[in-house]
């Protein structure tokens, strides 16, 4: 099983993305979020969609050099369209068109359509949480279901992740990234990858029934992701349909087929609007510190917050490289070969 360098595995990937057409900063970009992906421990959203992503520009369903555009736009607003670009490329513009009217303003919504998938959503969210402002997204992927509504058993929702990241002096306070379904659907990619059962409690069969086998989600007839927390899940991923899906203008779920775009909503507040910086991270660590200060479960060494474990796997991967299952790698060198890149 290789086990890779995180400076390699980047170069590789920036020059996949060269080789398929987009500029070198993009590229540069798009291999940073893939491998910081897989040095945080979520490697559903890292080299592993290299393939999804050139095989996206292979059939025309992506663009390696989109003209993004805004197509309305107010003080606090902007609608942006992707011309259908790489969704790492896009959603940073979107970002960062949030982050300046937020610091304008004190607060910002920005939609954005047209765009493939964007990985991971605390990526942008932290963009914001960097410059002192809180970050929300909500994304979602009408036209690639793959999660049931609670008490159905057909494919009805995407996996509807949102993400919150909250500034703190040194980085994130929190950064909260997660998907309304019980997992994200590329963590099911990635025990197929690994020839690995899924857990019990992820997913059913195609007539209901529970199943560990993920063949039975990306097999015929298909089979669907659980919501999150049963009906507390099912309700959050409505209301993503509509934030990430209705208001982007991607629009929410819906029966025909088509390629994967992702809708995506992104919200950002001027933290200084409402209290002194300086205040506000006093408060946050006055309160994480509570929260840890609790008696921990027989067996917890530590409590911790969202984004601290993501921060240790990557100094830990950072030193001693990325476990890449045989079959992703597989896919990443038979990408490379046709590109005629070096791996």
């Amino acid at each position: 099983m290789p086990v890779i360098q995180a400076d390699r595995l980047e170069r590789l990937t920036e020059a996949i993305f060269v080789a398929l057409g987009a500029p070198e900063e993009d590229s540069r970009w798009i291999a940073t979020l893939l491998v910081r992906a897989n040095l945080r421990g979520h490697d559903s959203h890292g080299v592993i969609r290299i393939p999804q992503y050139a095989g996206a520009v292979k059939r025309g369903d992506a663009t390696p050099k989109p003209t993004i555009r805004v197509l309305s736009e107010t003080p606090t607003t902007a609608l942006v369209d992707g011309d259908l670009g790489f969704g790492q490329v896009v959603a940073r513009r979107a970002a960062e068109i949030a982050v300046a009217k937020a610091r304008a303003q004190g607060l910002a919504g920005v939609g954005c359509s047209r765009t493939n998938h964007i990985g991971r959503l605390a990526d942008y969210a932290e963009l914001a949480a960097a410059q002192g402002l809180l970050g929300m997204l909500w994304v979602n992927s009408p036209a690639s279901g793959s999660v049931v509504p609670w008490g159905g058993i057909a494919r009805r929702l995407s996996t509807n992740p949102h993400a919150v990241a909250i500034p703190g002096r040194n980085g994130p306070a929190l950064s909260l990234d997660m998907a309304t379904s019980v997992v994200a659907q590329g963590k099911l990619r990635v025990k197929r990858n690994r020839k690995e059962p899924a857990p019990p409690g992820w997913m059913i069969d195609a007539q209901g029934r529970p199943t560990t086998d993920p063949e039975a989600f990306f097999g015929e007839p298909r089979g669907a992701l659980l919501p999150l927390g049963e009906h507390k899940g099912y309700g959050l991923s409505l209301i993503v349909e509509i934030l990430g899906g209705v208001l982007s203008g991607t629009g929410a779920g819906r029966p025909e087929a088509g390629p994967a775009r992702n809708g995506v909503f992104i919200l950002c507040l001027d933290v200084e609007r409402f209290l002194p910086l300086d205040r506000f991270y006093a408060e946050v660590e006055r309160f994480i510190a509570y929260v840890k200060s609790s008696p921990r479960a027989e067996g917890i060494a530590e409590i911790l917050v969202p984004g601290e474990p993501e921060e240790r796997t990557a100094a830990e991967r950072r030193t001693a490289g990325i476990f890449v299952e045989e079959e992703t790698w597989r896919q990443i060198r038979a990408v490379a070969r046709e590109l005629r890149v070096s791996a």
